[in-house]
């Protein structure tokens, strides 16, 4: 259930204290792009961060109404759904690259403009977060079944230059991570300006350890 407020959450941090993870332009910056995700991956298990993006997302979006979720939340920033949609875009743009490096051998992929894949007709909120969260344990269900040698193999981006799976894999991780941190501010916005509290979502998100 959300609570109103109108008044100061003293335990919830300042807006300048919020947790923030900002990722180059893959286009302008195509090596600073898949240096930033690979830092911010880290040595996190894969399959741990791949199975749970979809829950953690869940978890920021659980009671806020879908017309927050679709609310702009500051100019230059995609609302929390969105980001969603991005993130179904990126399960269907790498499953497509994981499938084609593993049965071909050092394949070429194109990059795409994920700026104009944004505003493509969308199924309804909550059913883009079902469908999303179907496409990705189907991903995580292929993945689960290459060898070690199966992530040795390598393809070659059209933008960044060649990758073994591994490392598409790891740029995966921490482009999750880095929009699951978008998702969290830009829900925190909203909330905020609907005069909605923000301490269980602040909690939420630290429980998830991605600072």
């Amino acid at each position: 259930m959300t609570t109103q407020t109108t008044a100061t959450n003293d335990s919830a941090p300042a807006d300048a204290d919020v947790h923030r993870i900002d990722i180059p332009s893959a286009t302008e910056d195509p090596a600073a792009y898949v240096t930033a995700l690979l830092d911010v991956a880290g040595d996190r298990d894969a399959f741990d961060v791949l199975a749970k993006t979809p829950v953690w997302a869940a978890a920021l979006f659980a009671d806020l109404p879908t017309e927050l979720a679709e609310t702009v939340p500051e100019p230059g920033e995609w609302p929390a759904a969105f980001v969603v949609g991005h993130l179904f875009d990126v399960d269907i743009v790498y499953g497509f690259r994981w499938r084609l490096v593993a049965t071909e051998d050092n394949p070429v992929y194109p990059g795409y403009d994920e700026q104009l894949w944004a505003p493509l007709p969308r199924l309804p909120f909550r059913q883009m977060l079902d469908a999303w969260t179907g496409l990705r344990a189907s991903n995580v269900a292929l993945l689960a079944s290459f060898s070690p040698e199966d992530w040795q193999r390598t393809g070659r981006h059209g933008e960044q230059g060649g990758e073994t799976m591994e490392v598409m894999i790891r740029k995966v991780i921490g482009h999750d991570i880095a929009h699951i941190n978008q998702i969290y501010r830009a829900i925190r916005l909203v909330r905020q300006a609907a005069g909605l509290e923000v301490a269980e979502l602040d909690a939420t998100y630290a429980s998830l350890g991605l600072r």
